[in-house]
């Protein structure tokens, strides 16, 4: 017990540190101001084939505006924690940022294909953060559910089968986020998320967002 703790404790210092030296070495770039582009949602895979093009864009549509909405509320209300109460940078706000856009006539598919230096010159900020989420369909939620009660059902009825439960996702998740200034990279983040039958998208992205958040380094 007391090797676990010590592995633990171990584990939390070396990742204390390795986000010291990140903040360190991204305050060195003196940022200020910071706009949170709007985020891209890409949908592949095996869409269920229940759904029309149209239901398909309605929700992608849906998903992305949950998304945009996350995001910006976690890495706002994480200056306010305790880990970054020294912070100086700003946030702008979204209302601000879709109307300098609309202003333009930038639509998001739009910012997504555009230079972030000359996003940030628009929006008056020293840096953007640019985020893009790829959801890759598997299964739909009835078929998933379904793997899990059949493999239920035989670790019941089948002594020593040992098949796995509860692992039938119904999408893979990748993730990227960075923060931008000038055109040059300043940090990024990488992972993988997935949502099963029970895990919906949109408990899904908040887990996401707040990793961006843990992870910000501002």
């Amino acid at each position: 017990m007391k090797q676990v703790l010590l592995l633990i404790s171990l584990s939390l210092l070396i990742t204390s540190c390795a986000r010291k030296r990140m903040m360190e070495r991204v305050q060195q770039y003196n940022i200020r101001t910071i706009a949170i582009l709007p985020a891209q949602l890409e949908v592949t895979g095996n869409i269920p084939k229940k759904l029309t093009p149209e239901q398909v864009s309605e929700m992608v549509a849906k998903n992305t505006t949950f998304l945009n909405r996350a995001l910006y509320i976690d890495l706002v209300q994480y200056v306010d924690t305790r880990l970054r109460r020294y912070s100086q940078v700003q946030f702008q706000s979204s209302e601000r940022t879709k109307k300098l856009l609309e202003e333009k006539g930038i639509t998001d598919s739009a910012s997504w294909q555009m230079d972030p230096a000359e996003l940030s010159k628009i929006l008056g900020v020293d840096a953007v953060v640019s985020t893009k989420v790829t959801q890759n369909h598997i299964l739909s939620n009835e078929v998933a559910m379904g793997v899990d009660v059949v493999g239920g059902i035989l670790n019941r009825t089948v002594p020593g089968i040992g098949v796995p439960t509860g692992m039938a996702r119904t999408s893979d998740m990748f993730v990227s986020s960075a923060l931008v200034k000038e055109g040059y990279t300043v940090w990024s983040t990488r992972f993988t998320n997935q949502t099963d039958w029970n895990y919906p998208f949109q408990q899904s992205i908040q887990n996401v967002t707040r990793a961006i958040a843990r992870r910000f380094p501002l």
